[in-house]
């Protein structure tokens, strides 16, 4: 199969009257020569991810609104809906003495390989057949990078062309430089070789570029990043980039487009042809919808994004933080946004994020039918453990097996991070996975569980800890015994090894 070149142009459906404006910035190929030995940069905890947009007021009304009731369920995970059987269960990078938390723990599965990306440990790249890992590089050492941290990574396997993506960022060198990193690897072997990128973000003099997430389409790959001044969120940007510059090696240039100061938004993993590539939004200004951005032609010279609409949901709230049993400190849930890429298959497009239901921290999921920007009854969930669990950190995936003409993704593979400090079930953190049919209750229960902690965490003197900031999933692109490609599914989650360390779980669960 040959390398991938630039699409032709698709007309994106219905009109486009008002579009986002767009800047053009050239962005050149960075090949650095590795430095000798693997070294490391000066230690430093990455920056709080950004909360949510908003005025003061606007975030008191959402901290102060009456949240939704959780639906009556069982207490415990007796007689609830069986997860898919977990078939693989390991552990993934640890803490070590990288000294950096939160982990920001992303992975993405391959033909052979899981790959796995922190915050302090670089990629970890594990055989998938019994979770050895093989090889283990910093990012200092990996992008020849030493003069800042490089923090806030995310790693996607594209099934189509075999290829490991890579992004993250840096910390400023100074009030007009801060870097961007971007890695491809020249083969579906993630040990070997990468063609690897250095970008400045193109932001006002001491403005700062924060939680890029990745996402792609048939001709591009997406990035998204939230923008400070100070302390103060300013914009969001979006970024496309060709895969038939980066898959070849080549230098590029990209569009670097402003979204206004909408939240954090989610780009898509597009998994078939569409022409338009969907990211979505869920703001504190709008706490009754979501924003919807349609995009066409991110890659290309003629790329436009039309104006955000408004998706009706439930209304939601910032979650509490999560408690954990026997002790004051809690961990941090996030701010309702949506931390990961979402899944876009023909016109839906699936992601979940944490809101405040009955006063717990929960997972709500959704899926948006892009055609009529709305999300109907039957799509959309939660997830829990039980009754009276705190469940955050959330990931989703989707595959189109068992899906139809007029619900396309027939299968969703879900982690999340659970505790029960109040209920006869208590525990500390675990780290959970499960799955839907397109037919089953869409609200989710029980889980299987993949690790527990045994103390509590609370590494700092802070009262409410750092945890995640992401998780993630993805869709095995090869069969597996009984399992079809498509049934089959990766995760990966923080979990935490004592008081003070963190660590990770990935492993592997089917509808097989």
């Amino acid at each position: 199969m040959g390398l991938p070149r630039t699409a032709a142009g698709t007309p994106a459906e219905g009109g486009q009257s008002a579009v986002v404006a767009t800047e053009e910035i050239r962005v050149s190929a960075a090949r650095v020569a590795t430095p000798s030995g693997d070294t490391q940069p000066v230690k430093q905890t990455p920056v709080p991810a950004p909360r949510l947009t908003g005025t003061a007021e606007q975030l008191a009304a959402s901290r102060s609104m009456k949240p939704p009731e959780r639906p009556a369920g069982p207490a415990h995970r007796s007689g609830v809906l069986a997860p898919p059987p977990l078939q693989s269960n390991f552990d993934g990078l640890g803490q070590g003495t990288s000294g950096v938390r939160p982990p920001d723990t992303h992975g993405a599965v391959g033909l052979n390989h899981f790959v796995e990306v922190t915050n302090g440990r670089g990629l970890g790249m594990f055989q998938k057949s019994n979770g050895a890992l093989v090889k283990n590089v910093t990012f200092a050492s990996f992008f020849g990078y030493t003069a800042q941290t490089i923090f806030d990574p995310r790693v996607v396997y594209d099934k189509k062309w075999n290829r490991w993506v890579v992004v993250a960022e840096a910390f400023q060198e100074s009030a007009t430089i801060q870097n961007v990193f971007l890695a491809v690897s020249t083969t579906s072997d993630p040990t070997g070789s990468f063609y690897l990128y250095k970008f400045d973000a193109a932001e006002p003099s001491g403005d700062f570029l924060d939680f890029p997430q990745l996402g792609m389409d048939q001709d591009a790959v997406i990035i998204t990043a939230n923008i400070f001044a100070g302390n103060t969120y300013v914009r969001s940007r979006v970024m496309g980039i060709a895969k038939s510059d980066i898959y070849n090696g080549r230098a590029f240039s990209m569009l670097y487009q402003s979204l206004g100061a909408v939240g954090s938004v989610a780009p898509p993993i597009v998994e078939d042809n569409n022409a338009n590539a969907f990211l979505v939004v869920a703001g504190v200004g709008s706490p009754t919808a979501l924003r919807l951005f349609r995009a066409s032609g991110l890659g290309r010279s003629n790329a436009s994004i039309a104006a955000a609409v408004n998706v009706p949901v439930p209304s939601f709230s910032l979650p509490p933080d999560a408690r954990q049993p026997g002790v004051a400190d809690r961990l941090d849930s996030l701010d309702a946004r949506f931390q990961n890429a979402s899944t876009q298959i023909g016109n839906r497009l699936l992601n979940v994020h944490t809101i405040n239901m009955g006063n717990f921290p929960t997972p709500r999921w959704y899926q948006i039918n892009t055609s009529t920007n709305t999300v109907a009854a039957g799509e959309s969930g939660i997830l829990r453990e039980a009754s009276d669990s705190d469940d955050f950190n959330p990931a989703v995936a989707g595959s189109s097996v068992g899906g139809t003409a007029s619900n396309p993704i027939g299968r969703m593979f879900f982690t999340w991070s659970s505790t029960d400090a109040v209920g006869s079930g208590l525990h500390h953190a675990s780290v959970k996975g499960s799955g839907r049919l397109a037919t089953d209750p869409v609200n989710i229960t029980g889980g299987s569980t993949l690790a527990t902690a045994t103390t509590a965490y609370n590494p700092s003197t802070s009262t409410v800890e750092r945890w995640g900031d992401y998780s993630a999933v993805s869709i095995d692109p090869v069969a597996y015994g009984t399992c079809a490609v498509g049934q089959r599914a990766w995760i990966v989650n923080e979990r935490h090894v004592n008081t003070t360390q963190w660590g990770s779980r990935f492993g592997s669960f089917g509808f097989c």
